[in-house]
């Protein structure tokens, strides 16, 4: 079991987890909805460093914090390492996972302004 939980303040209000690999399709249109996803990226909105930070969680524990599920799925990550990134390619955090899908769930407080955003994924590898 891991977490790891950081506080973000960004200029553009959207986070990337990723496949570590090279090759990243990035949602065409990340305004669509608070979560968008393609085969070995997903997107989620956080606040802008205008408004405040939001404090953004990667677990592979169960939501501690009282939200909403926003959305349920999984990626590609065939580099076996998923990656949180801001919009200027800023990596906030390396996270090595099991090669091949990698289950995510996404809550958070609010899907607009999110004080907090907690993600749970599947599995973290022991290093």
């Amino acid at each position: 079991m891991a977490k790891f939980q950081m506080q973000v303040e960004t200029a553009h209000p959207v986070l990337f987890l990723t496949d570590d690999a090279s090759d990243i399709l990035i949602p065409e249109d990340t305004g669509a909805s608070f979560v968008t996803v393609t085969r070995n990226c997903l997107t989620f909105w956080v606040m802008s460093f205008v408004d405040g930070a939001s404090c953004v969680t990667v677990s592979d524990q169960a939501c501690e914090a009282d939200g909403r599920k926003l959305f349920s799925g999984s990626i590609d990550a065939s580099s076996g390492v998923v990656t949180l990134t801001d919009s200027s390619g800023f990596r906030y955090l390396n996270v090595p996972v099991p090669s091949g899908r990698v289950a995510i769930s996404v809550y958070a407080d609010d899907d607009r302004n999110p004080d907090w955003v907690w993600l749970q994924l599947g599995a973290i590898r022991e290093i």
